[in-house]
C-alpha cells in the first residue's frame, strides 16, 4: 500500500542525466539543482501533448541519491500546461509490473509538490529537460528504505486534467543490503542482421546506409562495454560490412574486439536456412555441412570459429529438429518458452528462471525457456522509436524478476527474433548491466554453467525434465529438392576425380549450398539444383574411353596402346580408375608417370592415374594367352569405384602363337621324328630278310628252290 509523502521535483537545466554515470556505478547523482535565473527561457515545442524519455538512471542507492530523467516535451498549448510527476509504492509481483507497463498502476501514489507550469521550464544544453527526485535524503524526497522496482509516471496536465499519454517508467532502488542478494543472471542474444539483397547467385548484396550505420554503433558498444553478451551472427550481413567502406571494416574490427573481450559467437551459416524445414526433408548432412562451412568462414573473418555446443533460436522448433540439433552435437538450447511443455502451478507461479533437462527423439540435452516478453521487447526496438525508455523498461523488469527470489540464484536468457537492435537501446541496456547490483550479465555458456538445474520431476527426485511440445503448425519439408540427391552424387564424383578444393568443385559445391536457403522458393530451389547436377555431368563427361578399334599384337608379349581424354586444362589434372578385363589376356604390374597398374586376377587388372594432359596415350604391357581375336572390356570410374564414369570395350587381335599351340607343335615334331626314326629301323631289318637277287650279277643256271623257299612262294601265292 502506497504510503503518502511529500515528493520534491525539482526541474532544472543544468543538472547532469544520471543514465550512465548512476547506471555505471549505482551511486549519488548529487543533490537537486536550484532553478538557474541566468539560463535562457526555454519554449517548449508545440504540438501533440507528448513526453519522451532520453535519459535515466538504471538505479539509485543506497543512501541519498538523486534519480534523474532527462526527457523530452511538445505541448499543445505550453502557455497553460503543465508538468507533473508521480512514483507509486514498489511493486510485489511481475504481473504487477506487466499492469503498470499498460499504464494501470495499482495503490496510491505518492503526494506531489503540484504541477510545475512549463512557462517556467529551462532547457537542458543538450536538449530536453531534467527531472531530479531526491531519494533519501535530509532535505526530504523520496525516504526509500526498501530494495525495490517503484513506477514511476510523468504527464502533461491542464487544470487538473491530464493530456495526451503518460511516460511510464520505473525507479529501481536498492538498500544497503543489496550484497547480500544472488543477482539474477542475464544472457543476451544480440542478433548482428540486417535486411539484405542476394544476387541470382546467392551473393550478398551492400548493406543500406541506414542498416550498415545502426549494425556499426552496435559493434561500438559492444567493444567499448565490457560486459558480456552473446552474438548471433549473420554470416552475409558481416561480410557485406567486410567489403564495404572504411566505417564498415572498422566495424567488423570492433566486433573481433568484442569476441576477444569476452562476447560469445553462436555458430552461424553461409546463408539463411529454414532448420526445421531442412531436418524435415532428411537434409541432416546438408545442414552440418553448411553449419561447418559457416564456422570456418566465420573463423576466417572473425578469428573465431563458434562451437556447435550451444544454439539458440527466437522462431519455433519441433521435436524432431530439437532432436537433430542435438545429434549433431548440441548440448545446450535457448528455445522460446512456448515450445517446452509446460510447468506445474508451483513451478509457474513466479517466474520460472532455471536449466531444465530437456528430452528429444534420440538423446538428451540441456535447456532455457528464452523469457517471451523480454524477447519480445527486444525484438521491437530496430527503429529507434522510445528505445531509451524500453531499455529502461527491461532493466527494471529484470530487477523485478530477480526481486521475486532474491536469494535464490536463477538466469533469464532474452532472445529477440530480429536485428539490429536501436545504438540507443543497446547504449542504455549496456550500461544499466554494468555492475548493477541485481544484475550480473552472462554470455549462454556462463548462464548454464552458474545456475543450477531445476529439479523434481513427477516422483520428487532428479532433476526437471521438459519436452519439445513444438509449434501449433505443421512444419513442411523443403521443397524443391527432388533432384538434390543426384546432384550431390555427381558433385561427389566430380571432386573424387577433380579435386574436392579444385575451383570447379568448389564453385558448384556453394551454388548447390546455396540452393538450400531459404531466400529461394521451391521452383528457384529446383532450377539451381538442376544446373548444379547439369554441370556436374558434364564436367565428368569431358572423360573419354578409347574409340572402338583393333589392337593388333604380333608376339605373346606386347604393349597395348590405350589413348584416354581427359579434357584436362593447365593447371588442372583428373584422378581415375582404369579397369581392364579379358579372358585371353594375362596382365604385368606396371609403372609410368600417370599412374600404376596392378593385376586383380589372372585375367583383370586395376590403374589408378593421373591425366594432366587433355589426351593421354598409355602402353600397357600384356600376355596373349591365345591367338585370334576377342573383346577387351575397359571401364572407367572414380578413384574409389563408387561411380562408373564410362564403359566400353576394343577387339584385340593376337597373331602370336599361344604357349599351348607352341607346344603341341613341338609335341607334334617329336612325334613324327619318332616314328621316322622307327619306321627307318624296322625297314632296314626287313631288308636283312629277303634274299638277294644273283640274276642280275652273272648269267647261269638258276639254281634249285629248296623246299623252304617253296613253301615261302606257295604261302604267299
Amino acid at each position: 500500500m502506497a504510503v503518502g509523502l511529500v515528493l520534491f521535483a525539482s526541474l532544472t537545466p543544468g543538472a547532469v542525466a544520471a543514465g550512465a554515470s548512476a547506471g555505471s556505478g549505482g551511486g549519488r547523482a548529487g543533490v537537486p539543482a536550484k532553478v538557474s535565473a541566468s539560463g535562457p527561457t526555454g519554449g517548449v515545442p508545440v504540438g501533440r501533448d507528448q513526453v519522451v524519455l532520453l535519459s535515466q538512471p538504471a538505479w539509485v542507492g543506497p543512501g541519498p541519491a538523486e534519480f534523474q530523467l532527462r526527457i523530452q516535451l511538445t505541448a499543445s498549448d505550453p502557455s497553460r500546461e503543465s508538468l507533473e510527476v508521480i512514483v507509486y509504492d514498489h511493486l510485489t509481483a511481475r504481473s504487477a509490473f506487466d499492469a503498470a507497463l499498460a499504464g494501470d498502476v495499482y495503490g496510491s501514489p505518492y503526494d506531489v509538490t503540484g504541477p510545475e507550469p512549463l512557462s517556467g521550464l529551462r532547457t537542458d544544453p543538450r536538449g530536453g529537460y531534467d527531472v531530479a527526485l531526491p531519494v533519501d535524503s535530509p532535505n526530504g524526497g523520496l525516504p526509500l528504505t526498501t530494495t525495490g522496482v517503484y513506477p514511476l509516471q510523468i504527464f502533461l496536465e491542464e487544470g487538473g486534467v491530464r493530456m495526451g499519454q503518460p511516460l511510464t517508467t520505473f525507479l529501481v532502488y536498492v538498500d544497503k543490503y543489496v550484497k547480500e542478494l544472488r543477482r539474477l543472471r542475464v544472457g543476451v542474444v544480440l542478433p548482428l542482421s540486417a535486411k539484405l539483397p542476394f544476387g541470382p547467385g546467392g551473393a550478398p548484396g551492400h548493406l543500406s546506409e541506414q542498416a550498415a550505420s545502426l549494425l556499426g554503433r552496435d559493434l561500438a558498444d559492444l567493444s567499448h562495454w565490457s560486459t558480456p553478451v552473446t552474438l548471433l551472427p549473420d554470416l552475409p550481413t558481416l561480410e557485406s560490412l567486410a567489403g564495404g567502406d572504411r566505417a564498415e571494416r572498422g566495424a567488423i574490427t570492433n566486433l573481433r574486439r568484442a569476441l576477444q573481450a569476452g562476447d560469445e559467437l553462436l555458430p552461424g551459416t553461409a546463408l539463411p536456412l529454414d532448420v526445421p524445414a531442412m531436418v524435415r526433408s532428411r537434409l541432416i548432412g546438408d545442414l552440418k555441412a553448411e553449419l561447418t562451412s559457416g564456422g570456418n568462414a566465420l573463423g576466417k573473418l572473425l578469428g573465431t570459429v563458434p562451437p556447435l555446443s550451444i544454439w539458440a533460436s527466437a522462431g519455433d522448433i519441433d521435436p524432431t529438429t530439437a532432436g537433430a540439433l542435438v545429434g549433431l552435437g548440441v548440448k545446450q538450447l535457448v528455445l522460446p518458452a512456448g515450445d517446452l511443455s509446460g510447468l506445474s502451478p508451483a513451478e509457474s507461479r513466479l517466474t520460472f528462471a532455471r536449466p531444465t533437462k530437456l528430452a528429444v527423439p534420440g538423446g538428451s540435452a540441456m535447456v532455457v525457456g528464452a523469457d517471451a516478453e523480454l524477447s519480445a521487447r527486444l525484438s521491437g526496438t530496430a527503429s529507434g522509436a522510445g528505445a531509451v525508455l524500453v531499455a529502461s523498461q527491461v532493466l527494471a523488469e529484470l530487477a523485478m524478476v530477480d526481486l521475486e527470489s532474491p536469494s535464490t540464484l536463477r538466469g533469464v536468457a532474452i532472445v529477440p527474433s530480429s536485428g539490429p537492435a536501436s545504438p540507443q537501446f543497446l547504449s542504455v541496456l549496456l550500461s544499466g548491466l554494468t555492475a548493477n547490483p541485481l544484475l550480473k550479465p552472462v554470455s549462454l555458456a556462463e548462464l548454464f554453467r552458474d545456475v543450477p538445474a531445476a529439479t523434481g520431476n513427477a516422483s520428487g527426485k532428479g532433476p526437471l525434465v521438459r519436452t519439445v511440445t513444438g509449434p501449433a503448425f505443421a512444419v513442411r519439408p523443403l521443397s524443391g529438392t527432388a533432384g538434390l540427391r543426384q546432384a550431390q552424387e555427381w558433385l561427389s564424383a566430380d571432386a573424387e576425380v577433380y579435386g574436392a578444393n579444385s575451383t570447379s568443385v568448389t564453385s558448384l559445391r556453394r551454388r548447390l549450398g546455396v540452393s538450400l536457403s531459404s531466400i529461394y522458393d521451391g521452383t528457384q530451389r529446383a532450377s539451381l539444383i538442376a544446373e548444379v547436377s547439369v554441370a556436374a555431368k558434364d564436367a565428368l563427361a569431358k572423360l573419354h574411353l578409347p574409340s572402338k578399334a583393333s589392337i593388333t599384337l604380333t608376339s605373346r608379349k606386347g604393349r597395348l596402346p590405350l589413348t584416354l581424354a581427359s579434357g584436362a586444362t593447365a593447371g588442372t589434372h583428373a584422378r581415375v580408375r582404369l579397369t581392364l578385363r579379358s579372358d585371353q589376356l594375362s596382365f604385368v604390374a606396371s609403372r609410368f608417370a600417370e599412374g600404376k597398374c596392378q593385376p586383380v586376377n589372372p585375367g583383370s587388372e586395376d590403374c589408378l592415374l593421373v591425366l594432366s594432359q587433355p589426351i593421354v596415350t598409355l602402353q600397357l604391357p600384356v600376355v596373349a594367352r591365345a591367338s585370334g581375336t576377342f573383346p577387351l572390356f575397359l571401364v572407367l570410374s572414380t578413384p574409389d569405384g563408387s561411380e562408373v564414369i564410362a564403359r566400353d570395350h576394343v577387339y584385340v587381335t593376337s597373331t602370336a602363337i599361344s604357349d599351348v599351340g607352341l607346344a603341341l607343335m613341338i609335341a607334334a615334331a617329336l612325334f613324327l621324328i619318332v616314328w621316322w626314326a622307327r619306321n627307318a629301323r624296322h625297314g632296314r631289318r626287313a631288308r636283312r630278310l629277303v634274299p638277294r637277287d644273283h640274276s642280275s650279277l652273272a648269267p647261269g643256271p638258276a639254281p634249285s628252290e629248296g623246299r623252304w623257299q617253296q613253301a615261302g612262294r606257295q604261302a604267299a601265292n
